[in-house]
């Protein structure tokens, strides 16, 4: 399936994947179902805690940012 957005990964998230792959309790199937999710413009369960990235945002995931 062709994905909505484009995913790229910039150097930060490729240090920040090896170090967490050092972690017993880590699994990369699951990050790759949410950053598929994430391209797909499909919005995360709750239990994911969806927020705003920064407050200068103007829309994140159907959610508008009010001071």
């Amino acid at each position: 399936m062709k994905n909505k957005y484009e995913i790229k990964m910039t150097s930060r998230f490729k240090k920040d994947l090896k170090t967490l792959r050092k972690r017993n309790y880590f699994d990369v199937n699951l990050l790759n179902e949410i950053v598929e999710k994430l391209a797909n413009d499909i919005p995360l369960e709750a239990k994911y805690n969806n927020h705003l990235l920064e407050p200068k945002s103007k829309r994140f995931m159907g959610m508008s940012f009010e001071a």
